[in-house]
Order: C-alpha cells, then sequence, then structure tokens
C-alpha cells in the first residue's frame, strides 16, 4: 500500500520597505562606547511596566559596544513578554560578547517560543558556538565550491520543537537543505564559523549576494490519524541579517495513529527539501 502525502500550498512572504523601516525605527541607535551611565539608565527601563519601553531598552543595550551590559540583557532573556526576550536575544548577537554564551545555552534549553528560539540560535551562532549543536552552516569540510555561484547563503542551527533528540532532527533538516541548496547550481554555502567581515569580503570578490536562513521545526502533529510535519524558514539579508521574508511548507502522511520515527525522518526530509528548493528558486526575489 503506497503511502499518501499531502503538501500544504507553497507560501513565500517578502517583507515590504513599510515594515522594515518600522523595524529600522524599533532599533534604537546608540554610541559605539557607551558610558556607564547609560547602561545602567537602560538597565533601569528593562524593569518598566510597559513591554515597548523593554523591548527598546534591550535594543539600544545592544547597540552600546559595553561589556556590562551583557549582564541586564541575559536577565532579560527570563522577561514574561516573549517580544521582549527576542530583543534580549538580538542585542546579545549584537553585543558579540563571548560571557553571554552561558545564559543563552541556557535559555535555550528551556525557551518554547518559536521566534525567540530562533533569535537564541542565531546569536550562539554568532558567537561560535554553533558547533555545540551541528552549527549554521555545517562542516566547513563538506562545503562544496561554487565557482558559478550567485547567492552565498549561511544556515542557523535548527530551531528544534519536536521533542526529537537535536542531532537527529539537524541531521536530517540540514542534510536535506543543503543537498536542495547544492543542486541549484546558483548558491555557495557559507562555513558555519565565519565571521561578518570574512563573509562580507568573499562575497564582494565573487559578487555575490548573501542571504541567512533561520530554520525552525513544529512540534509534530499526530491528530486525526495523520502525521503533520511542518518546516519554517525565515529568510535575512547576510551579513546583514535584516529580515526579508519566509516560507513555511507542510507535509502530512495520512494514516499514521502513532508515534512513527521513520515517517516523521521522511516527512522531514521531504518538508525541508520543498522549503529550500523554494528558495533557491526565488533567491532574487528577495533583494
Amino acid at each position: 500500500m503506497r503511502d499518501t502525502f499531502r503538501v500544504t500550498m507553497p507560501r513565500v512572504r517578502l517583507w515590504g520597505a513599510g515594515l522594515l523601516t518600522t523595524l529600522m525605527v524599533m532599533s534604537v541607535s546608540g554610541r559605539a562606547h557607551a558610558d556607564e551611565a547609560r547602561v545602567k539608565f537602560l538597565a533601569e527601563k528593562l524593569r518598566s511596566d510597559d513591554f515597548r519601553v523593554r523591548t527598546n531598552a534591550a535594543l539600544a543595550l545592544g547597540a552600546t559596544n559595553d561589556d556590562t551590559a551583557v549582564d541586564p540583557l541575559c536577565g532579560a532573556l527570563s522577561d514574561g513578554s516573549d517580544v521582549v526576550r527576542q530583543a534580549s536575544a538580538v542585542a546579545l548577537k549584537r553585543l558579540n560578547r563571548p560571557a553571554s554564551l552561558p545564559c543563552l545555552k541556557a535559555r535555550a534549553a528551556s525557551e518554547t517560543n518559536e521566534g525567540v528560539k530562533i533569535q537564541i540560535a542565531r546569536a550562539l551562532d554568532a558567537l561560535g558556538a554553533s558547533g555545540d549543536s551541528s552549527g549554521s552552516g555545517g562542516d566547513d569540510g563538506k562545503i562544496k565550491e561554487n565557482p558559478n555561484a550567485k547567492f552565498y547563503i549561511a544556515l542557523s542551527s535548527v530551531a528544534n520543537s519536536t521533542g526529537r533528540p537535536q542531532t537527529d532532527v539537524e541531521r536530517i533538516v540540514l542534510s536535506a537543505i543543503k543537498s536542495k541548496l547544492d543542486a541549484a547550481g546558483t548558491v555557495q554555502l557559507a562555513p558555519s564559523n565565519e565571521t561578518p567581515d570574512a563573509a562580507k569580503d568573499k562575497m564582494a570578490k565573487r559578487k555575490m549576494k548573501g542571504l541567512y536562513l533561520a530554520i525552525a521545526v513544529d512540534r509534530f502533529d499526530y491528530a486525526g490519524g495523520n502525521l503533520r510535519v511542518k518546516v519554517k524558514i525565515g529568510i535575512f539579508k547576510y551579513p546583514g541579517k535584516s529580515l526579508v521574508g519566509n516560507v513555511d511548507k507542510g507535509v502530512t502522511k495520512e494514516g499514521v495513529g502513532a508515534t512513527d520515527k521513520s515517517s516523521e525522518d521522511q516527512l522531514l526530509d521531504i518538508a525541508s527539501s520543498l522549503a529550500s528548493e523554494q528558495i533557491a528558486q526565488n533567491a532574487s526575489a528577495f533583494f
């Protein structure tokens, strides 16, 4: 008896200039080296009753380039607002201090919100901690060189809500995504430990445009005797990482009434392949 699959309709979302402008306005710019008084002031704002004030304070702390901003931002990773936690992870990535690794790793283990998990994974990637969970671009030695590439693509670690071991999920998802991107013929994958400056230099020399894929997998859904698997990919410019769109791909296998790891693996591979293929085919639309 053949397996029966249903694939949800393709969905690509491009973020228009108006929304990007709004996101830029939310980013509170600060001087490169903020003094101690400014960091203390912003840390106090993290205690405000208004989540919008706390969000802007977190983003501003990320722009201070000050070591003392790490502690208040680490504390804000436990804020009751998803938006504030997400902003705090973004700020810690921008701050780029190794001292934030322990709190980011601790929060990654307990965080339940998908958007926050993606931002924490990006912060860990930026700090070179991606090797703990298979990295953003895979093993450097396995990256194929494509001299004809037009697009330079870096991959995040996978925000995993499935309940399956992280290594299992990343092995399947990242392998499928890399395979499809390599097969496109227009993509050069980025190494997992690459610095932003190195990425800029490589892209400039080879005249490539860069994208960063923030990958997440939803919890497996066995309702109604069917298995549903969804892979979600946020698409960002690289290495600047401004959000430009997203692709969600869901796949259903009918007649699966109980936990079936083989079927989970199969659908993970299919959904990841479909999502990455769609991105490769539409890469130019994100610029």
